[in-house]
């Protein structure tokens, strides 16, 4: 495992964060983090799902989206950093979000509960991959989607210096974190491949597994659906 992966240390820097997450979010993509997150929403077929759980759901741009497009499910809103929790509550005035606090690899669920499991700019901060998907696929009902919303590896030099020394350097001085905004690029730079994401959620058990570039490949969507009795 590499050691900038372990749980205590993301949890301590995500909470020492997140005052100036959102703004340092939208800021840095120009607000094509929005778009993504509708895209994400948007990809989900069935009508009426019951339970959206929205893993690593931060400060709950996400949930607040399943929210606004599924008014009558529930929306279980799960990350395990409680300040990044809390400088989402504002937003959930009138939906049927519920926040809480918990580890992605050990979901408090029972399995087969969810009908949408979704994860945004969170997977790769995982300490084990694969522990994730296994996680995932128990909980998901038979049937239900997995929607995975995530960086990909890019190598264009102009796209690296901005998110390797431009982000870095604005976000020290917003977020007062030294290292934070360094991590997002090392992690994103060591973060597999589309493909072989599409491959790992294939040996979890997912089926119809598919993924789509957006943005010039800056982000990508992956999906997949936990196998019908």
């Amino acid at each position: 495992m590499n050691h900038e992966q372990e749980p205590a240390k993301i949890q301590s820097m995500f909470n020492h964060i997140a005052r100036r997450y959102d703004f340092l979010n939208h800021f840095f993509s120009f607000n094509i983090d929005a778009h993504w997150r509708c895209q994400t929403v948007k990809a989900v077929f069935e009508k009426e799902p019951e339970v959206v759980l929205d893993v690593a759901a931060g400060t709950m741009d996400l949930s607040v989206a399943f929210a606004k497009q599924f008014p009558e499910a529930d929306i279980i809103a799960l990350d395990f950093a409680c300040e990044m929790l809390k400088g989402g509550l504002h937003k959930l005035k009138n939906h049927r979000i519920f926040p809480l606090n918990g580890d992605g690899l050990a979901l408090p669920f029972r399995e087969n509960s969810a009908d949408i499991l979704s994860i945004a700019f969170g997977i790769r901060n995982l300490e084990n991959l694969s522990r994730g998907l296994d996680e995932f696929y128990r909980v998901l009902k038979p049937g239900g989607t997995l929607l995975i919303l995530e960086f990909t590896p890019n190598r264009n030099p102009l796209f690296n210096l901005y998110s390797g020394f431009i982000m870095p350097l604005i976000g020290r001085i917003v977020s007062q974190d030294p290292d934070a905004y360094h991590y997002l690029h090392r992690s994103v730079q060591a973060f597999p491949p589309v493909d072989v994401l599409k491959g790992r959620m294939e040996d979890a058990g997912f089926t119809k597994v598919s993924y789509r570039k957006m943005t010039m490949g800056i982000a990508a969507l992956h999906q997949g659906e936990k196998q019908k009795n």
